[in-house]
C-alpha cells in the first residue's frame, strides 16, 4: 500500500539517494529524453540504497497546450498510453500488498508530470480524485497536474481522473491563478 507520496524536481531527486533519512522505497521519474544519462545515474544511485526505480521519457506536453508545434508532435513526443500503462503497471503490485510503501515522484520541475502521477498513485490506492488532488497540493502547493497523463490514466483505470482536475484548474484560473507554463 502507498502510505506517502513525495513530489520533487529532478535537481532535488538527484540528492535523495545520498540522504540519510531517505524513506522512499519506490521512485518514479518522468523527464524529457535528453535527460536519459542523468536518469541512468539516478537509477544506479537509487538501486544502491534499495529503492525500486522506474522511469519514462516523454515531454511535459498536455492536451491543454495550444501551441501548433506541440500539437503537431504531442502524439509522438508527449505522454503516450504506453508510458502511463507502464507507470500504472509498476505501481500496481505495491498498491495491493500489505507493506507500507513511500513513493517519490520527480519530473524536471516537480510541477506537472510528477503531480499527475502522484494523483494516479493515490487514486489507485483508493482515494477519491478530490482527496488525491488535495494530498498532492498539500505536499506541493505549486502542483499543476498534466491533463494528458490523467486522461490516459483514466482510460486505463476506468475512472474519470481528468475532469475533476480540469474543473479545479478552471476554478484556479477564475481566481487569477494561472498555469505556470503559460507565463
Amino acid at each position: 500500500m502507498i502510505e506517502s507520496v513525495t513530489i520533487t524536481s529532478l535537481a532535488e531527486a538527484k540528492h535523495r539517494p545520498f540522504q540519510q533519512d531517505l524513506k522512499q522505497d519506490l521512485w518514479i521519474t518522468t523527464t524529457d529524453p535528453e535527460d536519459e544519462e542523468k536518469i541512468k545515474k539516478l537509477k544506479t544511485r537509487f538501486t544502491k540504497v534499495g529503492v525500486k526505480h522506474h522511469y519514462q521519457f516523454f515531454r511535459d506536453w498536455s492536451d491543454e497546450d495550444h501551441e501548433t508545434y506541440i500539437q503537431d508532435r504531442i502524439a509522438l513526443e508527449g505522454p503516450q498510453e504506453r508510458h502511463i500503462n507502464n507507470i500504472i503497471s509498476f505501481l500496481d503490485p505495491y498498491i495491493g500488498d500489505n507493506t507500507p510503501h513511500h513513493l517519490g515522484v520527480n519530473c524536471f520541475a516537480g510541477v506537472s508530470r510528477s503531480s499527475a502521477i502522484g494523483i494516479i498513485a493515490w487514486v489507485m490506492q483508493g482515494k477519491s480524485i478530490e482527496e488525491a488532488l488535495q494530498e498532492i497540493l498539500r505536499v506541493n502547493p505549486g502542483a499543476w497536474p498534466n491533463l494528458r497523463i490523467l486522461r490516459l490514466a483514466s482510460a486505463r483505470l476506468g475512472k474519470n481522473i481528468m475532469t475533476p482536475v480540469l474543473d479545479w484548474k478552471t476554478q484556479q484560473s477564475k481566481k487569477g491563478i494561472i498555469n505556470p507554463y503559460e507565463l
